[in-house]
């Protein structure tokens, strides 16, 4: 039976042609038209798969009831509320919405009386929770009232709730359901926007503990455009609206009916509004639990140190290959599934051989660098090579074709040390009984949920771990108006200037400045043995290098054996400092991925930050290769 994972006897002939016809044959990416878009049906059901051919619509997707959404979170995470009782004691701006014919006018008074029938006297409340274990401050708005608008009362109770957080060293979850700013309060009700960003920002500055916004049902206006994008993380449940701009008002703008469940949380999880959508409040409290887990810091004893051992299970199986699940239709994850193994392995020293590849067997690794699914990317690494991981993505199941975000982020631990991971992510497609590999290329918004990644991992004093498999940035006009150039410069200040130690893996092709971009040249670079590096995807640079568009297969032979691309190559030039071994079982190689991991943060957590940013500024202004002569 054919090997399922590998493309097998392909020649390299056959690869370039499979590379020119990939755009050709591939489905339609996240950044084409939202009309592009189909939601079939699936787990859970009716979610987004993208088929061009089908105008958007979403079949029997899931009617959120917030209240009672609301009310089973709460019931689950045992929360009791504190101070849930302030209201406003006058009405001071004197709004009033006229009735038509014998409907008597309406004052905020009255509204207010009227809404306070149903039980509640305001749209929010707060107080203490626990999360699987982990106890938390969370600040929760009820559509019930008012529907969920934003008002000074609401300010109040956000800025009480992060000050609660505050002084007991709590993490903050905040959860939202909100028509917008509250008309009747006028500009006072606006301004709670900068009370509640000035609230996460001294939260942020005081506490080394995540804050993250839940959406649970409709999610508009001033809170869609002040907490919510501050916060480390953004998570929703399915069934979510999420936007700044409701459909009516875009509609009223522009004169166009605005496409059915475009501001869904599904359609925002692909253009990477929102983080991680979950199916229910059940997955959602687990998930939660999970995270705050994955980010907790050890004690000070339980620190690795060099005398610490490999803490992995043996997960090896002689000639034990990946394997891939193609599920049903629909957004999947973020868990990961992880198998329990009872011993605990130190691999086995292994050399890195020093031959010299010809330039058909060039061309042969660099082939399966983008084809073979057997390689390891991120998930695999951040699933095998740590305990307790959790990934920030979901991914897209279209029938044979996996799609996942091009930059995907997790937080996992060595022991009882977390790491956050970030770095480009491969999808898979089925073809026949073969499965291929292809390449990831970050767009602009890819990059910001890298930084983003980041910001909430240097507050949290983590550590980050960065790992690369690209040909490079994704190379359209769109993303270019969007500012690619911008994106990605600041993705490269952004890893070297982190604060805690950088590790970074190039686990398989590095291609261009949008591969540097998730290649941080900061405390400690490894490479796989067969992974790539290079200025151009050597396709491209043969384009360039024999100015034409379509470059002969030995154009592209030669150029790739003489550019000095393999890992071997960067270690004798001095630009890296590791290249690890490769084994044909990746069981085998992601345990020799978690030694070196392991070594070299021992390493540099025995540095303090002055000597580690000096030592960092020192290696970056090192990276010569070339011998440089003064005339």
């Amino acid at each position: 039976m054919a090997d399922s994972n590998k493309i097998v006897g392909q020649t390299a002939m056959q690869y370039w042609s499979l590379m020119a016809n990939r755009k050709e044959n591939s489905p339609s990416t996240p950044e084409e038209d939202f009309e592009s878009r189909q939601f079939g049906e699936g787990f859970p059901a009716g979610l987004p798969v993208f088929k061009k051919e089908v105008k958007p619509h979403l079949r029997n997707r899931r009617k959120v009831n917030s209240p009672s959404e609301l009310q089973n979170l709460q019931d689950l995470v045992n929360f009791k509320a504190s101070h849930g009782h302030w209201r406003i004691a006058k009405d001071l701006i004197g709004l009033v919405r006229r009735g038509h014919g014998n409907e008597r006018d309406e004052s905020y008074s009255d509204k207010l009386r009227s809404e306070s029938r149903k039980g509640k006297s305001e749209s929010s409340n707060f107080g203490l929770a626990t999360f699987n274990g982990h106890k938390v401050v969370m600040y929760s708005m009820n559509w019930d009232f008012f529907a969920g608008s934003l008002g000074v009362v609401s300010g109040e109770a956000f800025q009480a709730a992060s000050d609660l957080a505050i002084s007991k060293k709590l993490p903050f979850i905040s959860v939202y359901v909100s028509s917008g700013v509250r008309q009747h309060e006028n500009f006072a009700g606006l301004t709670q926007m900068t009370r509640m960003v000035e609230a996460l920002r001294h939260f942020k500055d005081k506490v080394e503990q995540p804050q993250i916004a839940v959406l649970l049902g409709n999610v508009w206006g001033g809170v869609s455009a002040s907490a919510v994008p501050n916060a480390d993380l953004i998570i929703a449940t399915s069934g979510t609206n999420y936007g700044f701009a409701g459909p009516n008002v875009i509609e009223a703008y522009e004169g166009v009916s605005v496409p059915e469940n475009s501001q869904s949380a599904e359609a925002n999880l692909l253009d990477r509004n929102i983080d991680v959508v979950l199916p229910d409040v059940i997955e959602l409290v687990n998930y939660i639990g999970e995270l705050l887990t994955a980010t907790t810091l050890p004690d000070k004893h339980h620190e690795l140190n060099r005398e610490t051992q490999p803490l992995i299970r043996n997960v090896t199986v002689p000639g034990q290959r990946r394997t891939f699940n193609f599920g049903a239709v629909g957004i999947q994850g973020p868990q990961f599934d992880r198998e329990k193994h009872p011993t605990l392995l130190l691999p086995a020293p292994a050399r890195v051989c020093d031959a010299v590849e010809s330039s058909d067997a060039l061309v042969e690794q660099y082939q399966d660098l983008m084809t073979d699914a057997n390689r390891l990317d991120l998930e695999f690494i951040a699933r095998y090579a740590f305990n307790d991981a959790t990934a920030v993505y979901n991914y897209v199941q279209e029938g044979d074709f996996k799609r996942y975000p091009a930059i995907v982020g997790a937080f996992a631990k060595i022991g009882a040390q977390p790491f956050v991971i970030v770095g480009t992510q491969p999808s898979y497609q089925r073809l026949g009984d073969t499965i291929v590999k292809r390449p990831s290329n970050p767009a602009p918004e890819d990059f910001a949920f890298m930084e983003r990644m980041l910001e909430m991992g240097e507050r949290l004093h983590l550590p980050a771990l960065f790992i690369t498999d690209t040909l490079g940035a994704k190379p359209t006009l769109e993303s270019e108006r969007r500012g690619q150039s911008r994106a990605i410069a600041r993705s490269i200040l952004k890893g070297i200037d982190y604060s805690e130690p950088v590790i970074t893996l190039v686990a398989g092709a590095l291609g261009s400045g949008g591969g540097l971009a998730t290649t941080p040249m900061a405390d400690h670079v490894m490479m796989l043995e067969k992974a790539m590096a290079y200025v151009a995807e050597p396709r491209s640079a043969a384009s360039i290098l024999y100015k034409t568009a379509n470059p002969t297969h030995d154009q592209i032979r030669m150029t790739l054996a003489t550019m000095r691309s393999t890992a071997a190559d960067q270690l004798s030039l001095g630009l890296i400092d590791e290249v690890i071994p490769e084994d044909p079982n990746p069981f085998v190689t992601v345990e020799r991925i978690h030694v070196s991991i392991l070594k070299a943060y021992a390493e540099l957590s025995a540095l303090s930050e002055r000597k580690l940013r000096s030592r960092r500024q020192e290696r970056i202004r090192g990276l010569r290769a070339f011998e440089i002569i003064q005339n």
